[in-house]
């Protein structure tokens, strides 16, 4: 019975595919999708135009739509051919520029037109070939090395075709185009393999195209006009004006910092005024103003981590009783805290380690505090302290939050830290007649002077880039010496960084996203490009970066982290809201979250305070349904996991901590990061001096590690809140020879 079922649907399919092909019509209007991508440059042209030379022969009078496309589309233009004239469409195609990678979803959608044409490879390198299947698409490729089985497949299902020009004749192509050579004078019977036929010449005199450049708000001085493929270019003068010679056919390729960038075909007229648009997504960088200072007792002492320290030196506020606020009377140890520390529970049940301090549960993990008792920690969650301390030898109980917290005892002090100082623990020494506790202290006195990290880079690329006037000079000397470079991830870095310089960030992505050509599969590539792109306000080459992570390490816990953040920085909130419900729910088998617990528990509160409104909350606990107060939220990630680095958090008073990820300081931080599957740190001020503090980076990593490593590094003011501001900055760590300052706070 299910053979019969599956042979009656096979026939049901070949029937339809045989009927749309019977009712196929002559088309009168075409979209042409041509792929500019960066893999499609050693496309054989010749064999293209020849098959289109016959294909305009045929159709005499047609409507093309031409639509460049790689990471974004490029300028769309119709030409409209008679008598079988394509020459403009022609001259158009061969001045294109192939660079970045293809977003095959920019060509998912509907058309108006009858049929399309794409002309790709169908490398999937981030993006999933899928077309449009409401019309006819005919898919056509010319280069050996394809993606030959996804593009006879959408060929196919659009009711299309797919062809090879690898192995196809012209009359073969021509019926696979569903067209008819009859009377159409043909010399060859195999599609040329020579570049014999672009050495005709199509004799169009050159013009002068003057016109004026101008933006909202009047001319535009110094703007770049390109002529694309040809070394004639221009710049306008003081009144906008420009003057460049061209031939009908071409395209100028207009610029100017902070404007987007426009593309011009040259058609009959020689006087072409151009109005260029401003790129919203040229943003000035937020500064952060501080809030005032506060004094403090400077005699007075504190108990830290590291032991007692004098309040003026400790860098945070912390919460601290001794002997002396301990009431005779008392009889149990969670007694002793009760109305004297500022924590959301105080504990049940004698069980001091169930309070929660910082005002919130997490997701599958329990947030309460780390209880260390004479510098020795004890279980999380687990220290039932009735039988471990009795109050009336309690000398003093502290208790820290935030990077108070995770500055000695790591993502063990994520729910906080609990000290309790018994007074056999403690002397007296007889000298100084002062106590004096077990635990090291340490000298953390700030006395470097560093400046700020600087990200420009001594390359003789970049030198030679640095001689041109106009990003068009930059791009074209780019596009010279690209070939030589084409296997260095570096390079694609550093251009793209050079180009964000000068205000064009969509090219910037575009020569960002050429890494991935280089090594698709590389998640660590993928986490790269990631950074970049979110630094390059691109968030959705980052989704799409994201996106094809959780594809290659489903396993991996920050694959879902990072999904459901950028979900949330693109508008899905409610896809967001659904990756943790999953997590909430456990319904993503054979994945850890515990070392992320901490980043999760605030990108939800986050996602849920700013989006309340849009999405359903029905599933989430209502612990989550209010965000925390925090002075600064900072977050850290690395692409790789041999990354080896120190940060040293500098508070305003000089007073540094640091914080390692080196095998030999936090070893088994880094076997749980490998095991689990994550590369994130955050790190929170709560009631922290106000004033400036420093962050600084020093690198550890093994110099036998060569491919890049991008530390991307995030500090949230107002975190959650509608008034929020957020600064994002990448750092490549393997170039940094010596500590660095990478930012400055202002709280």
């Amino acid at each position: 019975m299910k053979k019969r079922t599956h042979l009656i649907v096979v026939i049901l399919l070949i029937f339809q595919i045989s009927v749309a092909q019977s009712n196929y019509s002559t088309p009168q209007k075409i979209t042409m999708y041509w792929d500019i991508s960066l893999s499609m440059k050693n496309k054989d042209l010749v064999k293209e135009f020849e098959l289109l030379d016959s294909y305009f022969s045929i159709l005499q009078n047609v409507e093309v739509e031409l639509v460049p496309f790689s990471t974004t589309i490029d300028t769309i233009v119709t030409y409209t051919i008679v008598n079988a004239d394509w020459s403009s469409l022609k001259s158009a195609l061969q001045n294109t520029r192939y660079d970045g990678v293809a977003f095959y979803q920019l060509i998912s959608k509907p058309t108006n037109t009858d049929v399309s044409l794409l002309f790709t490879d169908g490398f999937e390198s981030i993006d999933e070939l899928i077309v449009n299947t409401k019309k006819p698409t005919f898919i056509v490729n010319s280069n050996s090395l394809a993606n030959h089985r996804e593009l006879k497949k959408q060929g196919i299902l659009s009711q299309g075709n797919y062809i090879n020009l690898n192995n196809v004749t012209i009359e073969q192509s021509m019926s696979l185009l569903k067209v008819s050579l009859k009377n159409i004078p043909i010399n060859h019977n195999k599609i040329s393999t020579t570049q014999n036929s672009l050495s005709k010449k199509e004799l169009i005199k050159n013009k002068v195209i003057s016109g004026i450049v101008s933006g909202p708000e009047g001319v535009l001085k110094e703007a770049s006009i390109l002529v694309i493929g040809k070394p004639n270019n221009a710049i306008t003068d003081e009144n906008g004006s420009y003057k460049v010679t061209a031939t009908k056919g071409d395209t100028l390729l207009v610029s100017f910092v902070g404007m987007y960038t426009q593309k011009i075909v040259i058609e009959a007229s020689t006087l072409i005024d151009i109005s260029l648009e401003f790129n919203p997504n040229d943003l000035e960088e937020i500064v952060v103003k501080g809030r005032g200072k506060r004094t403090v007792d400077e005699d007075e002492v504190e108990e830290t981590a590291y032991g007692k320290v004098k309040k003026k030196r400790l860098g945070y506020a912390v919460q601290s009783i001794n002997s002396d606020d301990i009431k005779s009377t008392t009889t149990e140890v969670t007694n002793i805290i009760q109305g004297k520390f500022s924590v959301s529970n105080a504990g049940s049940n004698d069980d001091i380690s169930k309070m929660i301090t910082r005002g919130f549960i997490s997701i599958n993990y329990n947030s309460h505090p780390l209880i260390v008792i004479d510098n020795t920690p004890l279980a999380i969650g687990n220290a039932n302290l009735r039988d471990l301390v009795n109050p009336t030898n309690v000398e003093s109980i502290t208790i820290l939050k935030g990077l108070a917290a995770t500055n000695r005892w790591g993502s063990d002090g994520a729910g906080g830290v609990v000290l309790i100082t018994t007074k056999t623990a403690t002397f007296k020494n007889i000298s100084k007649n002062k106590p004096y506790d077990r635990a090291k202290k340490r000298d953390n006195n700030y006395t470097e002077k560093l400046i700020l990290l600087k990200t420009s880079v001594n390359k003789v690329y970049l030198k030679e880039l640095k001689k041109s006037k106009t990003l068009g000079e930059v791009y074209n000397r780019y596009l010279k010496q690209r070939d030589s470079y084409s296997n260095d991830l570096f390079y694609f870095i550093h251009v793209s960084d050079y180009i964000a310089q000068w205000g064009n960030r969509e090219l910037s992505s575009k020569i960002l996203s050429n890494i991935l050509e280089i090594d698709v599969n590389n998640a660590n590539l993928l986490k790269l490009v990631a950074y970049k792109a979110e630094q390059n306000y691109d968030y959705v080459l980052a989704r799409k970066a994201y996106e094809k992570i959780s594809k290659i390490r489903p396993k991996d816990a920050q694959s879902y982290r990072d999904l459901a953040l950028i979900y949330q920085e693109t508008g899905y909130y409610q896809k967001a809201l659904n990756i943790y419900n999953d997590i909430l729910d456990n319904k993503i088998p054979d994945v850890d979250f515990s070392g992320l617990q901490k980043n999760i528990d605030s990108e939800l509160r986050r996602l849920i305070s700013l989006h309340k409104k849009e999405l359903d909350v029905s599933k989430i606990p209502a612990a989550y349904l209010n965000t925390g107060n925090y002075d600064a939220r900072i977050v850290f990630n690395w692409n790789d996991v041999n990354a080896e680095f120190e940060l040293q958090f500098v508070n305003p008073q000089k007073l540094f901590f640091i914080w390692s990820h080196t095998k030999s300081k936090n070893g088994l931080r880094i076997i749980q990061e490998k095991k689990q599957g994550f590369n994130s740190e955050e790190f929170l001020l709560i009631d922290a001096p106000k004033g400036e503090w420093l962050i600084n980076i020093e690198n550890k990593t093994r110099k036998s590690v060569k491919k890049p490593i991008v530390i991307k590094y995030t500090v949230y003011h107002n975190y959650g809140k509608a008034n929020e501001t957020k600064e994002l900055k990448t750092i490549i760590l393997n170039t940094i020879s010596k500590k660095q300052m990478i930012g400055k706070i202002v709280i």
